[in-house]
């Protein structure tokens, strides 16, 4: 069982490593990437809310709630937020809830 949790830590500490390195390499992309997300209110709105406890619909409508935003506007923040590796999607059953990465933080 040590061995296991020993290479488990290893493992973890060089994931650790390659995040930062990827940070630091990519930095002035993140920083503008951020830049952008903090000017637009809808897709803070996402990252604010996004802490895997809303579906895919319920985020949209409380997003909607704050921003008057429309539904279209928001999916699309959301797709873009995804691909830009801001939220995270997880699919439990038929729902996919979205979690903030941390990445924009």
């Amino acid at each position: 069982m040590t061995d296991e949790t020993d290479l488990l830590r290893e493992i973890s500490r060089k994931l650790s490593q390659l995040i930062v390195l990827t940070k630091l390499s990519n930095s002035k992309a993140i920083a503008e990437a951020k830049k952008e997300i903090n000017e637009d209110p809808v897709s803070l709105a996402l990252l604010n809310l996004a802490d895997g406890s809303f579906s895919y619909s319920q985020i949209i409508q409380k997003v909607v709630e704050q921003t008057k935003a429309s539904e279209p506007t928001i999916k699309r923040r959301i797709a873009d937020l995804s691909e830009k590796g801001g939220l995270l999607p997880t699919r439990k059953g038929r729902e996919v809830y979205y979690e903030n990465s941390g990445l924009y933080s």
